[in-house]
Formats: C-alpha cells, structure tokens, sequence
C-alpha cells in the first residue's frame, strides 16, 4: 500500500484511488483574490455521485491534532462549498474530534470522517489484501454517499467487477506483493483504464553474502594490505548466471532482498501467477560462485627493494578465502501487465514489491510530436499518453485529449471534445468558433467570421469578411472599408481636410 519515503498525503490518495475515487489534486491550492489562503491536501471525487471530498492530512509526530486543525478544515471545506471531508492523522486525534464532527454534520450539514492511526491501518490491510470493495463501502458509508439498503446480488456482482479467483501459490521466501496490476498512478485520468492481460511472475534469485579476506604483506617493511569486506552477489536460479550490479533485479533485490517474507503465498485474482522453478543446484552454485569471486579479487602491492629497485607483488585469493556469511533463495514478484486501448497497446513491466522501480513502461513518455516529457494523462479519443503541455481537457465535461484530437476554438483557444464539439465554425476557413466567439457577422454578407479573417471598417466600425473588404491606401496608411457607401464618405471627409493636417497627423503617429 505504502512504501518507506512515501508521503502521508501520498499513502491517503493512495488509498481513496484503490477505493475507486478520482483523484483531483494533491494539493488543492484555495486562493482568494489571488492569494492563497489555505489548502486541501487531496481533493476527490466519488465517481457514481460527482461529489468532491476535500482531505486534510496532519502526519504529526509528537503532537496530536485537535480543534484548531478541524476548524481549519471545516473553514476550508465552506469556502469551497464542498460537503465531505476527510481528517487524517499518522497518530491519534483529540477525543473531542468526534463530537465536533457531529456538531458540524448537524448544524452546517457537512460530512467529516475521522482517521487516526488505527483506521488507517485497518483500511491498509484491506488494501494489502485487495478487499478494495470494503474501503470503497467504508468512505461511502461513513461519508452518506450510500443509503444504507441491504447488500445485493447485483451489489455482490458489482463488486467483483468481473474478477476471478483462481489458484493459490505459495513460496518459502518471497518478496510481499504491495502493488498490483493497476493502471499507473502517475496517470490522472487511469480510473477508465483496465488492464486487458495480467502476469504475475514469480522469479527465482539466488542472493549470496559474503566475505573475501586477503593479505599482502610488504618485502621489506612487512605492513599488510588487506581486502577484507562483506559484499552480496545475486546469482539467476534459473539460468546459474550472476546478475550484473546495473540490472533493475540486482538494484531492486540489494534495496529489499531482506524484507522478503517466509513461507507465504499469492491467489490469483483476475491475473495469473507463473511461478518458475530454480533449476540450479545450491551448493554446486555457491562454489562456482567462490571461484569467481576469488578469481576477480587480486591484491597488487608496490615495494622497493634494497638495490632501490621497485618491484610488484601480486596475491590471488583462494575460493577459501571466500567466506560464505549466508545465501537465500528469494522469489521476486514482477507484474507484466497489458493495455489494449483502441488500436494501441502499452506494456507495462514492474516490481510488485515496488513499483517505482520499473523494467519496461511504453505509457511513460508523451507520444504527442516525439515529446520526450512524462506522462500524465491518456487521451480518451486516440488513446496516446500525453504531457501537461499537449492535453486538452474539454471544456464542459473535462475529459482530457490531446492536441491533435481536441476541438479548439480558433479564437480564445477553448478545447472541446468529439461529444461537446460546437457546431458553428467560421464561414471563411472553417474553423471551429464556440459559443461565445460565434457572435460577429459580416455586415455585407452575414458570415460569421472567426477573428483571421474579418476586419473593421475604419469609417463605421462594422465587421466585414475578408471576402468584402474594400481597402484604400492614403498617403502611407490603408484603410479598410465595408462597402463602397464608407469608403466614399470617408474619402469626401479626407479631402475636405488640408494636405498639412493629414501630413501632421500622419508623423505623429
């Protein structure tokens, strides 16, 4: 659920996303004639409702939040007019919390949930164990997003969303599983995205601590170099090969091969595991392994001789000399997940243990004009990852597209998508006008006319298309005109005028 490092912000979202809520913002920035005057540290959304769930986080050590830190909440969740809220605590919470919530849920109608350390544990255990429907049933309840009618079939059947519960496999160390074949949270709009294949692959290394002890003694003044340091080698169970040190396996297992958990095992739901065998022979393994430690290791020392000659020792350890401390036969779970999405399909390869570190994600990148920055986001028309810089969210129901397949109004540069598409488009070069930028006609003609395309008339002040305009240059200055009527008052008012006061009013400009 959580890993070491990870904000208590971050393990909250976290856990309202495997709740099957829409993660908004994080934070929630609330401003007030353009200053900031406070926060929200996750804004939600129960997706069947549309309701927004404002949550505040206090990840406090020593300190046990009370009154003050509720108030402010409750003062934020008013200024928003939101009517849910969450108030989380890494610790305890002052026991008069409870009969505030209360009073506030009575008088002022808003709904707040308290967290302290030990609700929060027991809604990680439901995440561990992928009871997601449990946590989603706890916030709905306890929020009033649900009547409280008896459970269903259909509410049953819900709940399963299609998942099948398949074989148990067990394994005498593995690696705990604590993330699953989710789309990747980096992604703000993944709650529409379901994995299309799911593996979970169980791989077997072998991880062999050692210690490698040599002396070299000087000719002539009899001081030792030694080598004498307690080093880890992970060795392939599979194929008997040792793993290089810049492999994603041997950088994840030297971070986590300790924390692998004895005797325990894995159910398939809506997945499959694929367990591989070791194939190699332990002890014939580790002596290979000691003869090529001692191989590699070599001691070369410099020393003078009494002719005031330099000459140069050269000590190769035995496979002796290579003490085993201690080797550990670890399964590391590894997802290989799938996407098909519309006509195209991402791979994604990724620790279970540890999703941060990632073997193969095609969903990483920005697909938009070779982009090379992260994603954030999947356009719902093409399907393409996108960046901040080249997503579109539709203006009426945010749904994000990207650049290419977002309808953009031509003039205030508003996005739209296939569904809220406006229908008017400028009669010149049919571009799409949206509601507010679709109100200026030609005044001889009638066409509506996007801001390219149109100019005004420098007697009237009326709009005309370019398909009417009338231009006349005087002196060194064009004018534009809507029809012939403007241009012959506006020609019989410069001639009337002396040639010096153009020429004045043409240099002062």
């Amino acid at each position: 659920m959580s890993k070491p490092g990870e904000s208590f912000e971050a393990q909250i979202a976290l856990m309202l996303h495997s709740a099957d809520f829409v993660i908004k913002e994080q934070p929630h920035k609330i401003m007030h004639k353009g200053k900031q005057i406070g926060d929200l540290d996750v804004l939600a959304q129960e997706p069947s409702s549309g309701e927004i769930i404002g949550v505040s986080c206090k990840d406090w050590h020593g300190q046990v939040p009370g009154s003050e830190q509720f108030s402010h909440l409750v003062e934020m969740l008013e200024f928003e007019n939101l009517k849910y809220g969450i108030f989380a605590s890494s610790g305890d919470i002052a026991n008069t919390l409870p009969l505030r919530a209360e009073h506030v849920r009575n008088t002022k109608g808003i709904n707040i949930v308290l967290l302290d350390h030990d609700e929060i544990t027991r809604l990680k255990k439901f995440a561990y164990s992928k009871q997601t429907t449990d946590i989603e049933d706890y916030f709905k309840t306890r929020l009033g997003l649900i009547t409280n009618k008896k459970r269903t079939i259909a509410d049953e059947m819900h709940a399963q969303k299609d998942v099948t519960i398949g074989r148990t496999i067990g394994c005498e160390r593995l690696l705990p599983v604590n993330f699953w074949n989710e789309s990747p949270r980096y992604i703000m709009n993944n709650h529409d995205l379901v994995p299309s294949d799911s593996t979970l692959k169980l791989e077997p290394y072998l991880v062999i601590n050692y210690r490698l002890y040599v002396q070299a003694r000087h000719q002539n003044t009899g001081k030792p170099k030694e080598s004498n340091g307690v080093e880890t080698v992970i060795v392939d169970a599979v194929h008997g090969t040792i793993v290089p040190e810049n492999d994603p396996v041997f950088k994840h297992l030297i971070k986590y091969y300790a924390n692998a958990e004895i005797h325990t095992a894995v159910q398939e739901k809506g997945f499959t595991i694929k367990k591989t065998e070791p194939f190699v022979n332990q002890r014939e393994t580790i002596r290979a392994v000691r003869e090529q430690i001692a191989a590699q290791n070599e001691i070369r020392t410099h020393y003078t001789t009494a002719k005031n000659e330099q000459r140069q020792k050269i000590v190769r350890p035995r496979s002796d000399d290579v003490r085993i401390i201690g080797s550990y036969l670890i399964y590391v779970p590894v997802w290989d997940v799938r996407f098909n999405l519309g006509d195209k399909t991402y791979q994604r390869i990724y620790f279970g243990y540890d999703d941060e570190d990632v073997i193969l994600d095609e969903m990483s990148k920005c697909q938009i004009k070779s982009c090379e920055y992260n994603t954030n986001s999947i356009c719902l028309t093409c399907h393409s990852t996108t960046c901040d810089n080249h997503n579109r969210p539709c203006l009426v129901c945010s749904d994000i597209l990207c650049e290419i397949c977002a309808h953009v109004c031509i003039d205030c540069r508003k996005n739209f998508c296939n569904k809220h598409n406006p229908q008017t488009v400028c009669g010149i070069c049919r571009a799409t006008l949206c509601k507010n930028c679709s109100t200026v006609l030609c005044t001889e003609c009638k066409t509506m006319m996007c801001s390219n395309h149109r100019e005004k008339c420098s007697r009237c002040n009326d709009y005309v298309c370019i398909s009417h305009i009338i231009s006349k240059k005087y002196i060194l200055v064009a004018k534009n005109f809507c029809s012939q009527l403007c241009l012959n008052r506006f020609d019989e008012t410069y001639r009337t005028r002396g040639i010096f006061v153009r020429l004045k009013k043409i240099l002062m400009k």
